[in-house]
């Protein structure tokens, strides 16, 4: 291994992943569908900044689904949802130092573009996300969680 590939392997072995986003027009069946398969439903906010509803649900077993659905008035995900219909949305990762990991994905090689910039979410206690798009991959989401696990 060379020197940058030591200095980039913590910061990546520091993310973990947190949940997968679910954009959904309305919430009903995916909240029955959640249900059915044992998760239970957990905090849900409406997110000013993004301008969505959002209701995270738990499994013990299964990864956490966080639930996203449009508010009043234009959102984020409008247009992906009137094209797509329901869809995952993103993956997110939670990590200590988000700009750490993000740089270190980077010196890997990875591409990718900055598309929210770090921001308080509501459903998270106020903790930082921003959303990145990663080439040939997607929406990732990054929750700063500013301790190590």
């Amino acid at each position: 291994m060379d020197r940058s590939a030591k200095d980039i392997a913590p910061a990546l072995a520091a993310l973990a992943f947190h949940h997968f986003g679910l954009a959904v027009a309305s919430p009903e069946e995916a909240f029955r569908y959640l249900a059915s398969l044992g998760y239970g439903a957990g905090n849900s906010a409406f997110d000013p900044i993004q301008r969505v509803n959002l209701a995270m649900w738990h499994h013990p077993a299964m990864p956490d689904v966080e639930v996203i659905w449009p508010g009043d008035g234009p959102s984020p995900i409008d247009k992906l949802i009137k094209r797509t219909g329901t869809m995952i949305y993103h993956l997110c990762y939670a990590c200590p130092k988000a700009e750490q990991a993000l740089d270190a994905l980077a010196a890997s090689g990875v591409e990718i573009v900055p598309v929210s910039s770090p921001e308080p979410a509501i459903l998270f206690g106020g903790q930082k996300v921003s959303f990145h798009h990663v080439s040939g991959f997607g929406l990732i989401e990054i929750l700063e969680t500013g301790t190590e696990r």
